[in-house]
Parts: C-alpha cells; structure tokens; sequence
C-alpha cells in the first residue's frame, strides 16, 4: 500500500474556498460603495412653484392667475444649434419692462438646467438672448418671468429643438 504524503494546504489556500466567497466579497464591497455614494451625494432638485405645508404639497398659482388677468401670451424661437432665442410678448406689456428671465428646467437633472436674462428691442414687446448650452435630448420646462416675478408663463416642450417654435400661456 502506497501512502501520499503531501501535504493538504490551508483552508485560505483552497480554490473551491475563494470560488464560493468572492461574489459575497464583491457584493459587500459594491454595496457599500453605493450606500457611502447615495448618502453623501445631493439630489437635485426639481424647480417648480411647490412649497410644504405640513405634510402636503400645494402649488402656487397666483403668477399664472395675473398672467391670464394681463391677457399675456408670447411666441417663442428657441435656435439650439446658433443658442439664438427670441421671445414676442402679447397683452398688456409694462413699458418699464426691459428684461425678462427665461427658465429652462430639465425635469429631473438640476445640472441641465439654464437660467437666461432676455434684453428688450427698443421700441417693441420682443426680447432676445442666447442659451448658454445646448439642450439635453429630453423634455424641458420653459417658465418666462418677469423681474419682480409677478406672473409668469410656462410650457413644456419636447425635442427636437432645432429650430423650435412655441406659444406660450398662463398656466391653468
């Protein structure tokens, strides 16, 4: 009868051992990194007329209300490709309105989104500027405000944005 007489190697040193523990190892590992990156990483936040009243939502709809009391729409021109846009306001128009604030909201990415001044044309209701990055390949919201945020008009627009075209309302 013949004896072996090697040696059994540690349980450490087993194949079968690190075959059966490395996915468990990996998950551990992959878990944690996405629990430290969900906690220490900020959510955007989605920009609207939302506020929390107790353990509600409500929506302010006071701008879009003076808005439609003003009569107010406007035809927009959004260019992605030169960043040109060019806003015609209808209604009653203050003559001290200069400027108005263009908000282009993407509806989840806080990145994506582009707050633009729009200058007046002496002498008209049209206002102009330019986009300070090309839109993303999703839907936007477009919000036109005045300075003192009084009323505002809104709309939600979809691709492709080369060259876009829209009307814009109060809200209802």
């Amino acid at each position: 009868m013949k004896q072996d007489n090697t040696a059994i190697a540690p349980w450490y040193k087993q194949p079968w051992l690190w075959f059966i523990l490395a996915p468990v190892i990996a998950s551990v590992i992959s878990g944690t990194t996405f629990l430290y990156l969900s906690i220490t990483s900020a959510d955007g936040i989605v920009k609207d007329d939302y506020y929390k009243v107790a353990k509600g939502l409500q929506i302010d709809n006071r701008p879009a209300i003076e808005a439609a009391a003003l009569n107010l729409s406007a035809d927009l021109l959004l260019d992605d490709l030169t960043g040109d846009i060019g806003l015609t306001l209808h209604g009653k128009v203050a003559d001290d309105l200069d400027r108005l604030t263009l908000e282009i909201i993407h509806p989840i990415h806080q990145k994506y989104d582009q707050n633009l001044q729009l200058r007046r044309v002496p002498g008209s209701t049209r206002f102009t500027g330019s986009l300070q990055a090309t839109l993303s390949v999703s839907n936007h919201y477009v919000v036109v405000v005045p300075p003192d945020n009084s009323w505002n008009l809104r709309i939600e627009i979809q691709p492709p944005y080369d060259p876009l075209r829209i009307q814009l309302s109060p809200a209802r």
